[in-house]
């Protein structure tokens, strides 16, 4: 059985997962693959014995690639089966930077909804998890979080809406209108000015949009091409619209806002290849390919690969080009007219640059559908300059943008920090107070944390508190629920969002060498006594008071 230390705990100040494991090249192989990831996944691992031990701040995680890695199966079917759980629990890159500086502030982080057998039934359920416990936490989503309202999320779903809202705040927008049939097009067509933009209104990452259309048969395949796109995947009603926009000119790019406020520009650059006089356009294309940020097997990539399609093939002939055509040394060759990162085009940082114009432009469409973080997908010839019928317009906007585009640019300086505004922001509200208590009480804690005479009045009286103890939930000393095991009673107390405070109950020293403390940073730990004469494990507490992740440390009778 898998066995986990949950959060601080008398081995090490990060969960501890023990796996009956013996020491083989296959199985370092995993791990060393595993741990290239992202520290998130994996910040070290030893051997006991028979025992392998994971330091991981996702224990949740290695509780189930555990369980695959003691069935000592052959190394590819290994991980086959540990990849597709890694996808399943943390597919999206934006996630892994929010989370980790969740750990890095000292926030707890919970899965909200998971469930093992689950997984392959709404496994986006899996993806959701609680950062921070009690009240004032918020529920991630990749990027996307509880704090986004639910009208936010609808207006942006579709172009047209998000248009029409764009419009209504009298914010520059380049001239648009739905196509609702073939026969339309010819009538539409006459009224924009060229060359214009043909898309779905309802799909991402590029799909299904053409550019550059100049003459009315072009338009016509791409009405036609926009439908296929739309007719491989199943769509509700209002994701079934295709839309005629008169083309922008200018430089891609996505701005991410964050309550309210621009944090991060970036430009988007359509993916292309770099001739090197011998290979040809393929051999240069699989080449970039092998790029080890394009490698989609990583959770943690930040690039995608360029497939070769339709498209790109269709894109090479407008420049008298071919696959097999061999570049000169140096020569760049765009393959996409589309600058999406989901078909291999890379970034370039421009948050220095921005104007002030665009900058309140942006913001107030945050403001104005109340989405806490908001991409923004600006085309402009010039970004320090405000939009103009000549300087380029608002492309559309999007509630769960890929913040990795924006935080790990290909040219420029990392932004990584900005995962950390993201969770100060978040969390401003979240200052539940997570109490341990080590040992036997005669008095009933929450009460004794109420009263003047101990610590000032630690909590107050109007304070809701949760309590697992005993294998009892209690909030404000009323039992809620029986028989439940520890990891299960700590985990209820960190997703109830009604909380002021949550205390966690461990009868002795034994049961935490059993189960680790159960938080990665405690407000205060409270000792019984009699247990303070070990002074070995008084030590480790005391080290972790010295390091922060403990505030404050009682005795009590």
């Amino acid at each position: 059985m898998v066995k986990v230390l949950q959060g601080l705990n008398l081995e090490n100040k990060t969960s501890v997962i023990e796996i009956n494991a013996i020491k083989t090249d296959n199985l370092e192989k995993l791990l060393q693959l595993i741990h290239s990831f992202h520290p998130i996944f994996l910040e070290e691992y030893k051997y006991e014995e028979n025992t392998l031990k994971i330091y991981s701040n996702l224990p949740f995680l290695w509780e189930e690639l555990g369980k695959v890695l003691e069935q000592d199966l052959p190394y590819n079917k290994t991980l086959e089966q540990c990849l597709e759980i890694i996808k399943l629990r943390v597919s999206s890159m934006s996630t892994i930077p929010l989370l980790f500086a969740a750990h890095k502030l000292g926030y707890e982080t919970t899965p909200t909804m998971t469930k093992n057998e689950s997984l392959t039934y709404t496994p986006s359920f899996n993806r959701h998890y609680t950062v921070g416990c009690g009240k004032g936490s918020e529920i991630i989503y990749s990027i996307s979080s509880s704090k986004d309202s639910k009208i936010a999320k609808e207006i942006q779903r579709d172009k047209w809406s998000s248009n029409l809202l764009i419009e209504k705040l009298g914010l520059p927008l380049p001239a648009w209108e739905i196509i609702d049939s073939f026969t339309e097009i010819e009538e539409i067509w006459k009224r924009f000015d060229k060359p214009v933009v043909i898309k779905p209104t309802g799909l991402t990452g590029g799909s299904g949009v053409c550019i550059g259309i100049k003459t009315i048969e072009e338009a016509k395949e791409a009405y036609k091409y926009a439908k296929q796109v739309i007719d491989t995947k199943i769509r509700k009603d209002w994701q079934t619209k295709v839309m005629i926009q008169e083309q922008v000119s200018g430089e891609d790019y996505r701005l991410l806002v964050i309550d309210g406020h621009l944090e991060v520009v970036t430009k988007r650059i359509p993916a292309f290849v770099i001739g090197n006089g011998k290979d040809t356009i393929t051999k240069l294309i699989e080449d970039t390919n092998k790029d080890p940020r394009r490698d989609t097997t990583s959770p943690a990539h930040t690039l995608k690969p360029i497939e070769i399609d339709q498209p790109l093939r269709a894109y090479l002939k407008e420049q008298n080009l071919e696959l097999d055509s061999i570049p000169d040394k140096d020569q760049k060759i765009p393959v996409r007219k589309v600058a999406s990162m989901s078909q291999g085009g890379i970034t370039e940082d421009f948050t220095d640059k921005v104007g002030p114009e665009i900058k309140s432009i942006v913001e107030s469409i945050a403001s104005s559908i109340h989405a806490f973080a908001l991409g923004v997908d600006v085309m402009c010839k010039d970004i320090s300059k405000p939009l103009t019928k000549d300087n380029g317009a608002i492309l559309e906007i999007n509630t769960m943008p890929e913040a990795y585009l924006n935080l790990f640019p290909v040219i420029g300086p990392d932004r990584g920090y900005v995962a950390d505004t993201y969770i100060k922001k978040l969390l401003t509200n979240n200052k539940t107070k997570k109490i341990v208590v080590i040992g036997h009480s005669s008095y009933d804690i929450p009460t004794t944390l109420k009263q003047k005479t101990l610590l000032s009045s630690y909590l107050r009286d109007e304070d809701t508190v949760g309590e697992y103890k005993d294998g009892e939930i209690r909030i404000n000393s009323l039992v809620l629920n029986k028989g439940l095991t520890k990891r299960q009673g700590i985990e209820a107390l960190k997703l109830n969002a009604s909380l002021d405070a949550i205390i966690i109950h461990h009868r002795n020293w034994e049961e935490v060498i059993k189960d680790g403390l159960g938080l990665n940073k405690i407000d205060l730990l409270m000792v019984e006594s009699s247990l303070k004469e070990n002074s070995e494990y008084m030590k480790i507490i005391k080290k972790y008071k010295r390091k922060g992740l403990i505030s404050k440390i009682k005795i009590f009778q």
